[in-house]
């Protein structure tokens, strides 16, 4: 880990394991579509979705060429998902967290593996969306994570140098985007990443907690107003 601290002037969430909780959900619908696409083999889910945990943070398809799964898989995963999109949580703590940002007027975008339209629909039926004014899915930039787009996008829409932005996220397809793209990057140790995900990669925070993240945030940002004082 990284520990200089530079001020933070803007924020790039990951979705899932960050702000929502959807990992019980993937499971069923992963599990539901193989039935559909594979009717006649058998698989031990839980094996396959723990390699499945490997991959988060880059888009679906590419998971499933990573398993060596047919991309066929994309579009029942997506259908059962969103059947049961009402089981998945918010974080507790998630929109004290975004109202602190939101009081500090700093711009804040999400950068998720999802496809855009399951992304939008769960920032809305959450009630988080408005706090976003930019949200990059896998399916709206030219390369999703672990490439850098998605926070050069954001770079390059708020015109605030990537240095200067926070990437936020619990699998290390999020920090290897943010360190492609030059800005700081912080582990949610909440999130889905294992004890081991992110050896060997240097990052700048750990945030313990969203009560830490909370906590942190409120530093950086302060930096950063101090800094225009």
């Amino acid at each position: 880990m990284n520990n200089s601290q530079r001020s933070v002037q803007a924020i790039v969430f990951d979705l899932d394991g960050v702000l929502i909780d959807s990992l019980a959900v993937m499971k069923q619908a992963l599990s539901l579509a193989l039935v559909e696409v594979y009717p006649h083999q058998t698989f031990d889910i839980d094996a396959l979705f723990n390699e499945y945990r490997r991959f988060l943070g880059l888009g679906f398809k590419q998971i499933m060429r990573n398993l060596n799964l047919t991309e066929d898989m994309y579009e029942p995963f997506r259908k059962y998902s969103r059947a049961m999109a009402h089981e998945v949580l918010l974080y507790d703590g998630v929109k004290e967290l975004l109202e602190c940002c939101a009081a500090r007027q700093l711009p804040l975008a999400i950068a998720t593996g999802k496809d855009s339209e399951r992304t939008l629909e769960l920032l809305q039926s959450r009630n988080i969306g408005h706090y976003f004014s930019q949200v990059y899915a896998s399916d709206t930039v030219a390369q999703p994570k672990p490439a850098p787009d998605m926070v050069l996008l954001f770079s390059e829409y708020t015109q605030i140098k990537p240095e200067q932005l926070l990437m936020v996220g619990d699998a290390r397809a999020d920090i290897q985007c943010g360190l492609a793209a030059g800005c700081q990057t912080a582990v949610a140790r909440w999130g889905y990443g294992g004890k081991h995900e992110f050896q060997h990669l240097t990052y700048d925070y750990e945030f313990a907690t969203l009560q830490d993240a909370l906590s942190q945030v409120q530093h950086l940002t302060d930096m950063r107003l101090q800094q225009h004082d």
